[in-house]
């Protein structure tokens, strides 16, 4: 019998791959190298921001909470603004260029 396996194949028959991706192993993969690289970003762009050594800081949670209300926000916000964007017919270049601030480029990770 052929091992066939979810983590080894694609979730469909014939479907494209995307940068490259065909399995869940390479799909979680390509997650947690993303993550990886733009939470160590973040966060040392916070450790400048607010003078370093967050562990030793009071007042995480309260931090914690201020973040956490702002997502909805931008997530409803990023929702409106892709709805607008797809009635009226923009291409995903220009979507991915108004929420991103940025050109869209072939080996985003």
């Amino acid at each position: 019998m052929t091992n066939t396996s979810a983590e080894n194949r694609p979730e469909k028959p014939g479907m494209p791959t995307f940068n490259g991706i065909a399995t869940p192993k390479e799909h979680i993969s390509s997650i947690l190298g993303w993550l990886s690289g733009v939470m160590t970003g973040k966060y040392h762009r916070g450790q400048k921001e607010h003078g370093g050594s967050l562990w030793q800081k009071p007042g995480a949670l309260a931090n914690l909470e201020e973040e956490i209300m702002d997502l909805p926000v931008y997530y409803k916000t990023a929702k409106d603004q892709l709805r607008q964007m797809a009635i009226e017919g923009r291409s995903a270049a220009e979507a991915y260029e108004w929420l991103y601030g940025e050109l869209p480029t072939s080996n985003r990770e």
